[in-house]
This record gives C-alpha cells, sequence and structure tokens, in this order.
C-alpha cells in the first residue's frame, strides 16, 4: 500500500507539472479530470482494494505515456522562450501604444518602408517610426498610462526588446524635433529609456522634455529624476527644475523655473536657430555661453509672469479626490479652476468651461501594469504654466481594489463608532520623492548644486487641507522654509535648495495639523566626486574608467563625504 502512495505522489507531481504549466488555457477541464482520477486512486489505496491495483497501475502507465510528449512541447517551448530573451531582440508585443490626441499633420512609418497618416484610438506598437509635421504634434498614451507628445517638426522610432525572461526595455528614439514626456515609474526591473543621437536618458517616475535639432541636444525636467549617459560613457544627473545643454562646444546645467515646458521648449529652439544663423553655423557648434544667457533672461522673464499667475489662481485650484486603490486601467479626475484657464493631463489640454468644472477620464491599455500611478495637472493661461496638483493612486487588480476598499471602509466606520465627540483624525503622511537617501554623482566643476526638495502629503482623501496648519522644512535643525495659508493649496510641494559636493545634507519636514499633532519625514542628499579620478579636476580628463558606484566606494573610504 505504501509502494502505491509513493507513486501517487510521485504521478501528482509529474502530472501537475505538465498538465498545468503547458497548457494553462486547458487548466479547468485538466483539473476537474485530474481531481477526479486522484480522488478514485486515493480511496483505492486508503480502502486496500488490491485487486483495483493492476487497474491503478494501467491508469499511471497510460498518462505518464501521454504527458511525454507534452514534456518534450514544454522542454521545445522554455527552449525558444531562453533564446528569445537572451538576443534581446525587438518584441512588438511588449510596446503597445494607442494615439490620445492629434493636431495637424502626423504619420506613421513600418518597416516594410509603408507610410500611413494617423487617427486618435490608432494602435502603435515597436518598429514604428513616427513622423510630425510642423504645426502638428501627437499625444501618445502607453500602455503603463506614461505619456508622450510630440511636436513641430520631428521624428520618434519606438523600439521594445526583452533583456532577459524577466526584465524588458522600452527605448524611444528621438531622431530630430521635441518629445515631452510623462513616464510612470517602471516595474523593479524595467527599463525606460529616451535617446537622441549622442544621450541616452533613463526615465523613470519622471516629467519634462527632450530636444534634439541641428547637433544641439536638450533635457529638461518638470519634476522626477533623470540619468544621462553620453556616447563617451560620462554621466549626468539632472532633477526637477534643471535643464541640460550638450553640443559640440561641451555640456551645460542650468537651473530655471520655466524648465520642462514647452515654452522653454520653444525658447531654446528660437534663440539657438537665431543664433546658428547668424554666426553662420550648425546648432551644434553655437556658444553654450552665450545661449545660457539669453536662456537665463527669458527666464527671468517668465518667472515674473509666473509668479503672478501663481499667486492669482492656486488658491483657486480645488481638486476632488481620487480612490487610493483601483482595479481598472482607468480614471475619472476632477477639479474646479479658474474658467478660460487651461488644464493640462497627461498630454491633453483641456479649457475649463463657464462651470468651471474640469472633468476627464483617462485609460490606458495595460490591465495588469500593477503599482503606484500618478497624473499631473498642469495649470496655464498659455503663457506660464506650473503643477497645481498631482492626484495619486494604487492600480491594483480589481479583486483587490474591492478588499481594500471595503477594509478601509469598515476602519473608517469603526473610527466613527468609537470616536464621539471627538475631532475626526486624519490619517497623513509626509511622503518625500525618492528615497529617503539620496546619492548625486556630480562633476569636479560643479561645486554648487541645484536640486528641489519634493513631497506629498498623502492621505487626503475626504479630509480638508485647512487641517494642515503649516509645513516646517528645517535643514540641520535650521528653519528655512515655513509653507502657510495660501500657500498649502495641494498635496504637492517643492523647494528649491543647493547642495555642496561631497557632503551630506540632512532635511525635516514637519507638518502641524490644526489638533496640535505634528507628522515628520527626512530626507538626505549625498553629493559625491572622487577627485583623483579626473585629472586637474577636469570632467574631460578623466583618468579611471569608474562607474559612479565605484567612485562612491572610494570617496566613502578616504572619508571624503562629511556633513554639512
Amino acid at each position: 500500500m505504501y509502494f502505491y502512495a509513493y507513486l501517487l505522489t510521485l504521478f501528482t507531481k509529474h502530472v501537475t507539472k505538465h498538465f498545468f504549466f503547458v497548457y494553462p488555457q486547458e487548466k479547468v477541464i485538466v483539473n476537474l479530470s485530474f481531481s477526479n482520477f486522484i480522488t478514485r486512486l486515493k480511496i483505492m489505496v486508503n480502502l486496500h482494494q488490491t485487486k483495483s491495483y493492476l487497474t491503478g497501475l494501467l491508469y499511471f502507465a497510460l498518462v505518464f505515456a501521454v504527458s511525454l510528449p507534452l514534456t518534450a512541447c514544454e522542454n521545445e517551448a522554455d527552449s525558444a522562450s531562453k533564446n528569445s530573451a537572451g538576443n534581446g531582440k525587438d518584441n512588438p508585443a511588449i510596446f503597445k501604444g494607442i494615439v490620445s490626441e492629434v493636431h495637424g499633420d502626423v504619420s506613421t512609418k513600418v518597416l516594410d518602408g509603408d507610410v500611413r497618416h494617423i487617427q486618435v484610438g490608432q494602435k502603435l506598437s515597436a518598429n514604428n517610426v513616427l513622423v510630425v509635421e510642423p504645426a502638428s504634434s501627437v499625444v501618445v498614451t502607453i500602455s503603463d498610462a506614461s505619456v508622450l507628445k510630440i511636436d513641430g517638426k520631428s521624428e520618434i522610432a519606438f523600439d521594445a526588446a526583452m533583456v532577459d525572461s524577466l526584465r524588458q526595455r522600452i527605448t524611444v528614439s528621438l531622431h530630430s524635433g521635441k518629445l515631452l514626456f510623462d513616464v510612470q515609474k517602471q516595474a523593479v526591473k524595467d527599463e525606460f529609456e529616451i535617446q537622441t543621437e549622442n544621450l541616452t536618458s533613463i526615465v523613470r517616475g519622471t516629467a519634462g522634455f527632450m530636444e534634439y535639432a541641428d547637433g544641439l541636444e536638450v533635457s529638461s525636467l518638470k519634476e522626477g529624476r533623470l540619468e544621462i549617459v553620453a556616447k563617451t560613457d560620462s554621466r549626468s544627473i539632472i532633477t526637477g527644475g534643471q535643464t541640460l545643454l550638450a553640443n559640440a562646444s561641451g555640456v551645460k546645467t542650468l537651473s530655471l523655473v520655466s524648465s520642462g515646458t514647452l515654452f522653454l521648449a520653444k525658447a531654446i529652439d528660437s534663440l539657438s536657430t537665431e543664433m546658428a544663423a547668424t554666426l553662420g553655423v550648425h546648432a551644434s557648434k553655437i556658444n553654450l555661453d552665450s545661449l545660457e544667457s539669453k536662456l537665463v533672461e527669458f527666464d527671468d522673464g517668465y518667472k515674473k509672469k509666473y509668479e503672478t499667475f501663481v499667486k492669482r489662481t492656486q488658491v483657486q485650484f480645488k481638486p476632488m479626490g481620487l480612490n487610493e486603490y483601483i482595479g481598472k486601467p482607468s480614471v475619472l479626475l476632477e477639479a474646479l479652476f479658474v474658467p478660460g484657464a487651461f488644464v493640462t493631463v497627461m498630454g491633453i489640454r483641456d479649457t475649463i468651461p463657464e462651470s468651471g468644472l474640469y472633468k476627464r477620464t483617462f485609460e490606458w491599455e495595460d490591465s495588469t501594469a500593477f503599482g503606484p500611478k500618478h497624473f499631473v495637472a498642469n495649470c496655464s493661461n498659455d503663457e506660464v504654466e506650473y503643477i497645481c496638483h498631482t492626484w495619486n493612486t494604487n492600480f491594483v487588480s480589481s479583486k483587490m481594489a474591492e478588499v481594500l476598499t471595503k477594509a478601509d471602509e469598515r476602519k473608517a466606520v469603526a473610527a466613527k463608532d468609537t470616536t464621539v465627540a471627538q475631532p475626526q483624525k486624519l490619517k497623513l503622511a509626509v511622503v518625500v520623492e525618492g528615497s529617503g537617501r539620496e546619492r548625486i554623482h556630480v562633476l569636479p566643476e560643479e561645486r554648487d548644486i541645484p536640486a528641489t526638495l519634493r513631497f506629498n502629503i498623502t492621505g487626503l482623501v475626504g479630509a480638508d487641507l485647512k487641517q494642515i496648519k503649516n509645513i516646517t522644512v528645517k535643514r540641520k535643525g535650521k528653519v528655512i522654509k515655513v509653507f502657510n495659508d495660501d500657500e498649502i493649496t495641494t498635496n504637492s510641494f517643492k523647494l528649491p535648495i543647493r547642495l555642496k559636493q561631497n557632503r551630506i545634507a540632512h532635511f525635516e519636514i514637519v507638518a502641524r495639523l490644526s489638533n496640535g499633532k505634528k507628522i515628520k519625514a527626512k530626507k538626505v542628499y549625498e553629493t559625491y566626486c572622487y577627485f583623483d579620478n579626473y585629472e586637474d579636476g577636469k570632467k574631460s580628463n578623466r583618468i579611471y574608467d569608474m562607474s559612479a558606484e565605484e567612485e562612491y566606494k572610494n570617496v566613502v573610504q578616504k572619508q571624503l563625504l562629511k556633513d554639512e
């Protein structure tokens, strides 16, 4: 009897493996037959029906024979899968985009050279090339709710590949023109890259634009962080509020209020074209110091208009709450704002009607792209723009969303029942963008590094912002900024800061509630550069082929990284 029980165990493992994983689409049918068969065998063993043992063995032999070809099919499929993942070839199936908006003349080219004009709702995949004519634009929503907007005379291409069996890479190649992007945070091992002729940018939860025209390459961020790798293997990192310029004459990083906006992109295009025409050269050879001076002048004028518009309208943007968990790939966003003003979310710009109500539903294709999602609202008057709100939620399976939402509702009811005549308790938290400890690799010449401290007050669904009395930001224990009254009109905050090379900067954010309680969060920046890796302290004179991580280890080992 024990011998047959042992055979039963081996058989169960064998059949389960090959029937359930080789042909998952037949799982229900096989599961039913398999369960009935196993039940009968167990009864036979338990009741010592020795006369039926021979029948059981025949069943074993029959199913084992059937499973052998299945094993061969499985091995063949595994081998093909490994070969496909290992060679990193383009895989159109892992890149899916949908055209959300089209203005003007936009067409797509495929590998066979066929050219077609595109329409709203058209699906795009890897190997598609988009061609946008002057005074035209197109918005493409990627399957994970990331969005790309291609503006003006531009051309981009999409590629997708499996780096290995678990990791995929999506690459957007900007051949020419302007590309605005708002990319959702990627799965831990996935990669999203934007490439120009000489630069590759690694994008994670980042919003801004890139431009490539006549040899001038621009990377500019409204928010987030961008790691930029040149063909020479040199690396640069920019954060929200920064703009990087690169051409044959060098590299410049600027801190501009207009960073990441289409207004700055158009200004760079206009100024660089004018300079190149005046000098009779390509934009690749214009002096970046001269371009910087013109851009700073532009930004000074932009800043004045920006501050006036923010002061006049920010308090009037009143967003409606978004559920903490959603179970389908779509969201309905609503807010009240100034009639006649513009609100842009996911590349789609809407004019606020007389009612003052902004209302739009956004959808994305991948129903399995689970994880945190953000939807940034940009408010504009056609001269300047600013981030007036960021909706945050978590995309989970429909069943999980239902379970989590019901759990939250039960907690809310329980809290209401047990807090009679007590003020409502806010479940708020201060969430700092990025990790609590962020490393920033800088070049030898970068002694005074501009950065932006960004944070959100989460848990505001159903809660009044007026219950936040003030928000204090401290640096090394000293108060450097207090957000009060009309500055607290959204759950998203940012503060421009300056960091020093090879120094550790400590920040603390304290939000004080009207009931006297406080919520806190900390942020630590480490800015580092290993001078021994650069001859004469110049980035162009790199001695060793060290990665940023190797430089950091050397800086720490030699105790060059110190507190402010």
